[in-house]
């Protein structure tokens, strides 16, 4: 049974699209070179993005950090793509940029649509932002949401979906937790069919209110705490998601050999320049 080496901790404060992507969306950029080693594919693992420097810590980074961290990306020749683009990119060959990078916000932070969002926009890059659904739930029923400390709802994902540069990621409807059963794994005690049902349970769940609120189901999974094993991602293949997420901190290495259940990515804390950052975790 394998697990990973590093999860994610508890933030303080708490914490598919559609396939149908034109192949005229990567005309005119730069190809990935031809390797026996595959494309070089960074994931960039983002949580909250806060205006309360306050806040800032490992989980949570300011408006201007973020953005910061996009000019760099994009002043040093990376391409945005989205976790749908590499599953087209081996479902039909499409070929991949020369260099290309992910954004991912977890947790559906409001803010990722108050903040991340405009930044994404303006600098012509893509993310993907993996959402819980008891969260969205619940934040439906706030009156007056604060974006430092709240989550989106269900019409803000669909906003978020609908901006066409924003693909969403199932984080479980509620099993981000640090509990017995950390995360989605499965008991000690458990048998795996049981441990199947409750874990399907759960996912539709969460399906049912990504497509009842806003008309899509997700295909790609995003593991709570990056915590998951051999049963764990039986599940989500049967459940028919076509990637998902941990955090193992690597840059994948993608071929036509690569596990796309068990994406790398890298945690973005405070505390490093941009340069520092990417200098650290790309090299």
């Amino acid at each position: 049974m394998f697990r990973i080496i590093r999860i994610k901790k508890l933030p303080v404060f708490a914490a598919v699209t559609s396939l149908i992507i034109a192949a005229a969306a990567f005309a005119g950029s730069s190809r990935a070179e031809e390797s026996s080693v595959g494309t070089r594919v960074p994931i960039i693992m983002y949580h909250s993005i806060s205006r309360d420097e306050s806040r800032s810590g490992e989980y949570v980074v300011t408006p201007q950090v973020f953005e910061e961290d996009i000019l760099y990306l994009k002043n040093n020749g990376y391409e945005p793509i989205t976790v749908n683009e590499l599953i087209l990119s081996r479902r039909c060959g499409t070929q991949l940029p020369k260099k290309p990078v992910i954004i991912t916000l977890d947790d559906g932070h409001l803010n990722a649509l108050t903040q991340a969002l405009p930044i994404i926009r303006r600098h012509g890059f893509k993310m993907t932002v993996s959402v819980v659904g008891s969260f969205a739930e619940a934040a439906g029923e706030q009156a007056e949401p604060d974006e430092n400390t709240d989550y989106c709802d269900y019409k803000d994902i669909a906003a978020l979906r609908k901006s066409g540069i924003c693909e969403i990621a199932c984080h479980s409807y509620d099993m981000h937790s640090l509990d017995e059963r950390k995360g989605v794994l499965r008991l000690d005690s458990e048998s795996f069919e049981s441990y199947r049902e409750v874990f399907l349970r759960d996912i539709l769940k969460a399906q049912k209110g990504l497509e009842s609120s806003c008309d899509f189901k997700a295909n790609i999974f995003c593991y709570p705490y990056g915590f998951y094993d051999s049963a764990s991602e039986k599940v989500i293949k049967s459940a028919g998601f076509e990637a998902a997420l941990t955090c193992e901190e690597r840059v994948n290495i993608i071929d036509d050999d690569t596990d796309l259940y068990r994406l790398g990515r890298f945690n973005r804390p405070c505390g490093e320049s941009s340069e520092e950052f990417f200098e650290r975790v790309l090299d």
